[in-house]
């Protein structure tokens, strides 16, 4: 499968960062790709300032009418969704037809103290999802996931189980976690699943002064890279093959030898101190 990932540097001007976002997904159709994945927040990024859309938004209808036009399906990486009175953080993925065949809410909130004395309070903007959610695309399973998701691997096992061959991470990961635990994080969600992972990430420092790692990539099940961007403003083009994800599950089959130890504690002696 053919893939292009946009990694772009987002701000608080909404029409800026669409008319940006236009530019680079026009600019990707050279490649003739099946699937473009956007970041996470990729049309609005802010540390101080709220701004929310419906679903039914100009914006994601020329997505749509983009995705149907030009035969290509499209991950919205995430956007700010307002829904029966909530906002989420909403993935959604357009089909070549132009219809929106799924949509994931974040389910993990980026609520952090860091080191630096960093502080980020997704809660106080979002309503966290409570569901797993896949995706198919020319007969493949996907699994969704949105950026902080990545440090909590029990949500990628189950995604792998229920038959996902990649799992896609749109993210703004910030610089100082990026540089510490990205590479790390993803490559070992794709090597204890046996899955792709096509992790598009948000680059550079912003008119909100909010710095992103970039180093979009995507991970194939033995853990290598196959692709990693530069550090710009970039679209990032690569092909996988998920016919191998089988050949990875059975050479290790971690998926059939996996214990559920929540639902298995008479089998298992714990002990405390």
């Amino acid at each position: 499968m053919r893939l292009s990932l946009i990694q772009l540097t987002v701000g608080s001007d909404f029409n800026d960062n669409f008319e940006k976002s236009k530019d680079l997904i026009q600019d990707a159709l050279s490649y003739n790709p099946e699937l473009i994945l956007f970041p996470e927040c990729f049309l609005y990024l802010s540390n101080s300032k709220k701004y929310s859309i419906d679903q039914n938004h100009e914006s994601i209808i020329y997505f749509q009418n983009f995705a149907k036009k030009n035969n290509v399906n499209i991950l919205l990486g995430s956007l700010p969704i307002s829904d029966n009175k909530s906002v989420y953080n909403r993935s959604l993925v357009v089909d070549s037809n132009g219809s929106i065949i799924s949509k994931y809410d974040k389910i993990h909130m980026f609520d952090v103290i860091l080191r630096n004395n960093e502080i980020y309070k997704e809660s106080d903007t979002f309503k966290s999802g409570n569901k797993l959610e896949t995706f198919d695309i020319n007969g493949w399973k996907f699994g969704h996931s949105i950026c902080y998701d990545l440090r909590f691997p029990k949500l990628y096992r189950y995604l792998a189980k229920l038959g996902s061959k990649a799992i896609v991470i749109p993210s703004a990961f910030t610089y100082t976690t990026g540089k510490a635990h990205w590479h790390t994080l993803v490559r070992a969600r794709a090597i204890e699943n046996g899955v792709f992972i096509l992790a598009p990430n948000q680059w550079g420092v912003n008119n909100d002064r909010r710095s992103t790692f970039g180093h979009s990539l995507v991970v194939d099940p033995w853990g290598e890279i196959i692709a990693e961007a530069e550090n710009k403003e970039i679209i990032m083009n690569c092909e996988i093959d998920l016919d191998k994800v089988e050949e990875y599950q059975k050479s290790i089959p971690v998926l059939n030898h996996d214990i559920d130890f929540k639902y298995n504690l008479e089998k298992f002696e714990t002990t405390t101190k």
